[in-house]
């Protein structure tokens, strides 16, 4: 999987926003396509290990150690005994000089393990679309709980 950043603007209050980012860790099939389930194998306070099952066979089980900060808004996940690659993914939540108008940035850092391999240019596009799709998908959810809370 290559490297890659994206950002966002979100139309939503920080509290929203770090909500649905951890609801994602616990319940990630809510919002990435072809997750199965996942498995919580460590719960504390400032961390979660997990190993994410999915739907078709051409992903791998995923487990991964996420630490979460709310006071900075980043939270970092943490590939765990994967067999090719090394790397985290990391998502920070942070603030514009709007009110209500908060940057939401999602990045990749993975690389092989064994740098005699490589990927082809269909992989690395592939990522690069479910990065996409995973950080619409997060403004479209924070969005719509922000829409909620502001009508009650």
């Amino acid at each position: 999987m290559p490297e890659s950043k994206l950002k966002v603007y979100v139309k939503a209050r920080f509290d929203v926003i770090w909500e649905k980012l951890l609801d994602k860790i616990y319940h990630p099939e809510k919002y990435v396509d072809r997750i199965k389930n996942v498995d919580i194998l460590e719960d504390a306070p400032d961390h979660v290990l997990r190993l994410i099952h999915f739907n078709d066979s051409t992903w791998q089980e995923l487990k991964e150690l996420i630490v979460h900060d709310k006071s900075t808004g980043i939270i970092v996940y943490r590939l765990v005994d994967h067999p090719y690659f090394e790397g985290e993914t990391v998502n920070i939540c942070g603030a514009t000089n709007e009110i209500y108008h908060l940057e939401l940035d999602y990045e990749i850092n993975w690389k092989l393990k064994n740098s005699a391999n490589h990927e082809s240019n269909e992989q690395k596009d592939i990522s690069q679309k479910a990065l996409q799709i995973a950080i619409q998908q997060m403004k479209v959810v924070s969005e719509e709980a922000e829409a909620v809370y502001r009508q009650n």
